[in-house]
């Protein structure tokens, strides 16, 4: 069948101008048994088919009109492109709706239902009800989501056509109203976890590091954050512009001296191929300084460890070893490098974990002019405290201590 076809639609309905008297308002059942009028569940009555002679009635001129008026109403009202409603009452009356069937919403306009099974009683939209929206799968314009990959054959627009925000005074910055928003999961009026793309311009200077594609992004708190990725070749972070490699170029200038050729990358910069200074000349821009290699600072690095070792061994020679004692004590003589007056004495421990007991004897002496103005109290297994006197030639000078104890 071709579309050319298909007959023209009804404008004027059946027996429309026919005078209300003359049209029925066909009933679902009979009124009254036998008496010849049409219903829609028997048609015309049995009594309409034998002849008068016999007791038959004949039919009414009446209910054709109104038969042919109904059907044409219908008729008209699917050409018209009309989806009948969904009703509990008439499906109810059909056993259900068949699958595939399409009914429109009972109470929202534009929401349009298929039935997904035979025989269906349910109501659209009701929870488990065996109903599908029509547009299931498909975005509407405005007010929808999707999910999935989306794909393309052609370009993406967003914003398209929708004008500047921003400054119209020449060297301020406008940017596109719509560019393409993501994220905002919390849907935030003031947007968090979101961002967007759009073209900025610093009017009358597209040369400027704010003029290109800019990438906004606010985050959790709703602070913004711009990118802009220029069309003079600069990108711009929060953080500030970042230096491409053409940038630094310019800063490096070749060391006296060099022999070593690992740096030729870098346009003649050279370096002292000595660990003890090993180094990268940088001049331009109102600097000149000397970068350190890592293999100068590795050398830095190694030296001080030893250096640590060497201090750590000096100050464990300044612990004189311990000599042991008969009756179970010992004795521990070692080397304060210098005491200073101190109100209420300096804390000092024994080394070699001390005593096992409060020690017998603890005995200071100092070298400063033959002195002995130290003294030393409240001793314990662990150490004990020394002082001198405020006046006194023993002020910063090293101090021997011996004790002897319970080993």
């Amino acid at each position: 069948m071709k579309y050319s076809e298909l007959p023209s639609v009804i404008t004027s309905l059946f027996a429309s101008g026919a005078s209300s008297s003359a049209v029925t308002d066909i009933p679902d059942t009979q009124a009254s048994s036998g008496d010849g009028r049409v219903s829609w569940e028997l048609g015309y009555p049995p009594e309409t088919m034998i002849a008068r002679s016999a007791g038959g009635v004949p039919p009414y001129g009446q209910d054709a009109n109104g038969i042919g008026k109904k059907l044409s109403q219908y008729i008209q009202a699917l050409q018209a492109g009309n989806i009948p409603k969904w009703t509990q009452d008439f499906a109810n009356a059909i056993g259900g709706y068949p699958s595939g069937a399409l009914a429109a919403d009972p109470s929202t306009v534009g929401v349009f239902w298929v039935s997904t099974a035979d025989d269906n009683t349910t109501q659209p939209g009701a929870n488990g009800a065996s109903w599908q929206n029509l547009f299931t799968g498909y975005v509407k314009k405005s007010g929808d989501t999707s999910t999935g990959t989306q794909y393309s054959s052609g370009w993406f627009w967003g914003g398209y056509n929708a004008g500047w925000g921003g400054s119209t005074t020449s060297g301020g910055l406008r940017w596109t109203v719509c560019g393409v928003a993501f994220g905002n999961p919390g849907g935030d009026a003031s947007p968090k976890y979101a961002g967007n793309f759009c073209v900025s311009d610093v009017l009358n200077d597209g040369g400027a590091n704010d003029s290109g594609i800019n990438m906004r992004g606010y985050d959790s708190t709703g602070a913004l954050y711009n990118w802009f990725f220029a069309w003079n070749g600069k990108v711009t972070t929060p953080g500030g512009v970042l230096a491409f490699e053409s940038d630094l170029l310019a800063y490096f200038s070749a060391a006296s001296n060099s022999s070593n050729t690992t740096l030729t990358n870098l346009q003649g910069c050279n370096w002292s191929s000595s660990a003890t200074n090993s180094y990268v000349q940088v001049t331009g821009g109102g600097i000149s300084l000397a970068v350190p290699t890592v293999a100068y600072t590795s050398k830095q690095v190694s030296d001080e460890a030893t250096l640590r070792k060497e201090a750590d061994a000096a100050l464990q020679n300044q612990i004189n070893t311990k000599i042991e004692c008969s009756d179970g004590n010992k004795l521990i003589a070692f080397q304060i490098s210098s005491v200073s007056y101190v109100e209420g004495g300096t804390y000092i421990e024994f080394p070699d974990d001390g005593f096992s007991d409060v020690p017998v004897s603890v005995v200071s002496t100092t070298n400063a002019d033959a002195d002995m103005d130290t003294m030393t109290f409240n001793w314990s297994k662990s150490g004990f405290y020394i002082n001198i006197p405020s006046q006194t030639n023993s002020q910063g000078h090293p101090v021997s201590i011996m004790a002897v104890g319970p080993a």
